[in-house]
């Protein structure tokens, strides 16, 4: 399927994962393959969505009942709208990542998390690098859900993790997403 100008997507060989919105139309579970630079497409396809970065106002703050910190949105943020992405701070093997899980677990901090889409092999270490997305509470009612996105690189062992609000989200909400995610 390919869009008018020259557009498609990526080497997925699969419908568009968004809408004229730029919501997601396909389900969790699935990969999201946005164009990248061998698509003759602008900047403003239809199909860059999470590439375009976080369009929403958001913000930290200091939970009251103990979590910490988190995030909440300043403004109204649409269901299936992309939110933001998890920006891997520093991609590691498994083997460093039990390694550095041991240190972790003695300190009482969660930094990992596996990229375990296609076969357990690198995991994400946000322990000193990242961007707001650290900062997001883990709930088992979450209003935002995971997707594995390819850009640029098409390695289903290192995709890029972007969450999309599950629904309507009102200005001020925290968002959360669930850590153990399926």
């Amino acid at each position: 399927a390919t869009l008018a100008g020259g557009c498609c997507p990526g080497a997925s060989r699969n419908r568009f994962a968004y809408n004229e919105a730029g919501q997601v139309r396909i389900r969790a579970g699935l990969p999201i393959y946005e164009c990248n630079s061998r698509c003759r497409c602008g900047a403003e396809c239809p199909n860059r969505v999470v590439q375009r970065g976080i369009r929403y106002d958001l913000c930290i703050f200091r939970t009251g009942d103990g979590r910490g910190w988190g995030v909440r949105t300043l403004e109204r943020i649409r269901k299936i709208s992309f939110v933001m992405e998890c920006v891997p701070p520093q991609i590691i093997t498994s083997e460093e990542a039990e390694r550095r899980g041991q240190v972790y677990d003695r300190q009482g901090a969660t930094y990992l998390f596996d990229l375990d889409y296609v076969e357990d092999v690198y995991t994400v270490d946000a322990a000193h690098y990242g961007n707001i997305s650290h900062f997001v509470n883990h709930s088992c009612d979450p209003n935002l859900q995971v997707y594995n996105v390819f850009i640029e690189n098409l390695d289903q062992r290192l995709p890029r993790i972007a969450l999309f609000a599950t629904r309507p989200i009102r200005a001020g909400e925290e968002l959360t997403f669930d850590y153990n995610m399926h």
